[in-house]
């Protein structure tokens, strides 16, 4: 796990230095709120124009050349990720996309300390909606173990996935 905490260390520097609004989603925030499972990257929703990934990519120098490609992906709303060379750890970067609902999982992101890692995390109900989004896409089995862990969380705001969930259009499939 050292290397994943050295490149989490690393990009929230990075982010932090550069001003860029992040937060940690997927399978590594899952780990935060206690569900072990193996994940060998770090999902990261940044907000930032594709025009400003070049504040990223130039921290990682050996990507320069693929910048464009990765603004790209930005600009059509798909995932571009990049290898840390130092750390072996990949990163998924999603870049911002403006709607009603990211503007409020962004809002509602926490601030945290993570494996001594000062770094902004997504809420357990943000999760909860990305894992949904991701199980009916896909109908994974880790995103739907995902899925049954995060319903388990105590406090677990019942009434803010009840809300977005209908708004997103997403398919439940009895878990509240």
């Amino acid at each position: 796990m050292n290397s994943l905490v050295q490149a989490l260390q690393k990009i929230v520097h990075i982010l932090e230095e550069e001003h860029i609004p992040y937060m940690v989603v997927g399978g590594f925030a899952l780990s935060y709120y206690n569900r072990a499972r193996t994940t060998n990257d770090i999902d990261i929703n940044i907000q930032v124009y594709p025009n400003q990934l070049e504040k990223i990519v130039k921290y990682y120098p050996d990507w320069m050349p693929s910048l464009q490609a990765f603004k790209d992906n930005a600009e059509r709303g798909t995932v571009f990720n990049l290898f840390d060379f130092d750390t072996g750890v990949k990163m998924d970067f999603m870049v911002y996309q403006d709607s009603d609902y990211n503007w409020t999982a962004f809002e509602r992101k926490k601030s945290v300390d993570y494996m001594r890692v000062k770094c902004n995390v997504s809420s357990p109900e943000d999760l909860v909606l990305s894992k949904l989004i991701w199980y009916n896409l896909s109908k994974s089995e880790k995103q739907w173990a995902d899925l049954v862990f995060l319903m388990t969380i105590p406090d677990l705001n019942r009434q803010y996935l009840e809300l977005w969930s209908t708004k997103l259009f997403l398919k439940r499939h009895g878990l509240f």
